[in-house]
């Protein structure tokens, strides 16, 4: 196994994002249950609006949106139902690729390499020993508070995908999660059928070595070396060709609590000129007042959601002059004020 693998870096800012495509998964497993645009409207999701082929969004609005439809829902296990239910091919040439690899190993060898094409906010790390072989599921953040039904889903997911390539006949030996054991852990151990461990220092798979090396029915050597050709030149031109809209963002964020975040400051930061900076931002299709909103927007909304700090503490570590103008800008944003947010949001919650 390539050692590149374990030792990838994933880079994130607040701005990593996922193929829109991957709200496909939650809004399947509400629809019919309780009102999706209520669900979406809870972070910020606009369902109304029409998706490109290419539409992304922040991975952590993606995630925020697991819970949310666990809450509504009322479905303590939310996350693993979903995962259980994954379909590998809705992961575009990722999902094809686990699919033609020769052994399992291979097929989490995939995962853990080829996940950036999807996002680089977590990714998969592959570790092999003689007696196992370990594949971990980590955020890029670590300081990033947990998401239960976000993690839940992505591991009970490669599982899930590990039981299809092998007809049902391969189950881990364990599962860890780093988050705490709910209520009830009992569809923990139907649903990922191994002994499962909360508490622990990382989200891990643990498998038997030597299941790794069971063949695959869906093998296709010839097309698995056409898309993994194909993968690594996309994964070449991402390494070399970094958002700027990442850097922006991540610098908006560092001079939110300051309460200067204009255009001029942030190209210093970056080591840019002004002019400079504009230009990529318009080659970008983007603008330096709507990533502002937006950043501002996002952790308005997560500060209400996931924290007790007072709205004008909030106001004031994004960088408002005044209550009043944070009360204006987030009333534009979801159509209500903070307080009311705050308050539906625990209502439900």
């Amino acid at each position: 196994m390539a050692n590149h693998v374990k030792d990838m870096t994933i880079r994130d800012t607040d701005w990593s994002t996922v193929p829109a495509a991957a709200l496909a998964n939650v809004l399947r497993a509400v629809e019919g249950c309780v009102p999706v645009r209520a669900v979406c409207s809870d972070v910020g999701l606009d369902v109304t609006r029409p998706t490109e082929p290419d539409a992304r969004v922040p991975y952590h609005q993606l995630a925020d949106l697991y819970e949310a439809a666990a809450r509504w829902t009322g479905d303590p296990w939310f996350g693993l139902h979903v995962g259980a239910n994954v379909d590998a091919r809705r992961f575009d040439l990722l999902g094809y690729l686990a699919l033609t690899t020769a052994t399992l190993e291979q097929a989490f060898e995939v995962l853990a390499r080829y996940l950036p094409l999807w996002t680089t906010s977590a990714g998969f790390q592959m570790e092999r020993s003689h007696t196992t072989i370990e594949v971990a599921w980590a955020y890029a953040d670590p300081t990033a508070p947990l998401r239960r039904h976000d993690c839940e889903m992505s591991m009970m997911a490669a599982v899930s995908v590990g039981g299809q390539l092998h007809a049902e006949r391969w189950r881990p030996r364990e599962v860890h999660f780093r988050h705490g054991p709910p209520a009830d852990t009992s569809e923990h151990a139907r649903l990922l059928r191994a002994p499962v461990r909360f508490g622990m220092p990382r989200n891990l798979i643990v498998c038997d070595a030597a299941s790794g090396a069971t063949p695959i029915a869906s093998a296709d050597p010839v097309l698995h070396e056409l898309l993994r050709d194909l993968a690594e030149r996309r994964l070449a031109g991402r390494a070399v060709q970094p958002s700027i809209l990442d850097d922006i963002v991540a610098a908006i964020v560092k001079l939110l609590p300051t309460g200067d975040v204009q255009l001029p400051r942030v190209a210093r930061t970056l080591g840019l000129g002004a002019r400079t900076l504009q230009r990529r931002l318009i080659a970008s299709g983007a603008t330096f007042r709507g990533l502002l909103a937006t950043v501002r927007r996002d952790h308005a909304m997560h500060a209400l959601v996931h924290s007790d700090l007072p709205i004008g503490e909030i106001a004031t570590r994004l960088g408002y002059g005044s209550l009043s103008e944070f009360h204006r800008a987030f009333r534009s944003w979801v159509g209500t004020g903070p307080a009311a947010y705050r308050r539906a949001h625990r209502v439900r919650r």
